[in-house]
């Protein structure tokens, strides 16, 4: 099976990861074209041992992470939910959005992180956390009926 017939069906996933984890589509597009050429030229190999997406996605990150993957600088950090996920610290996005987005097991993510299953466990609360406090609110309801207020 051809190199392209085993990554076509994951292209989609990947680019979707890609965006979430830079911020823009066109952003994440040219880091997922890079990652197809290094493997296409044969400077990056999948590793025979995983999955072709689980594999994807590592190559993905090496190329991302050896590139200086400036996340900050490309971001808008508005008040949308966009912003709101560009503010969490890059490496505990990167394992959340692979766990919660793309739907890889902890042990998968740190497979495609190169880190310890624990470390992801680790940076997915971290980012669990951030989100907690982002979105934590404090709400004062003023109500004029007694019996509604005291409810």
């Amino acid at each position: 099976m051809s190199l392209l017939a085993r990554l076509a069906p994951h292209l989609p996933y990947v680019r979707r990861y890609a965006r979430a984890l830079t911020g823009d589509q066109t952003t994440g597009d040219q880091y997922v074209r890079v990652s197809l050429e290094a493997l296409a030229a044969g400077e990056r190999v999948l590793e025979a041992n995983l999955t072709p997406r689980v594999a994807l996605y590592q190559v993905f990150h090496a190329i991302w992470c050896s590139t200086g993957a400036r996340l900050e600088d490309s971001a808008d950090e508005g008040a949308g939910p966009q912003g709101r996920l560009m503010r969490i610290a890059p490496r505990s996005r990167q394992a959340f959005l692979l766990t919660a987005l793309e739907g890889f097991t902890p042990s998968e993510a740190a497979h495609i992180l190169g880190v310890e299953f624990g470390e992801v466990e680790h940076l997915i609360a971290a980012a669990q956390t951030e989100i907690d406090a982002e979105l934590a609110t404090d709400v004062l309801i003023i109500e004029d009926e007694p019996v509604i207020a005291a409810d």
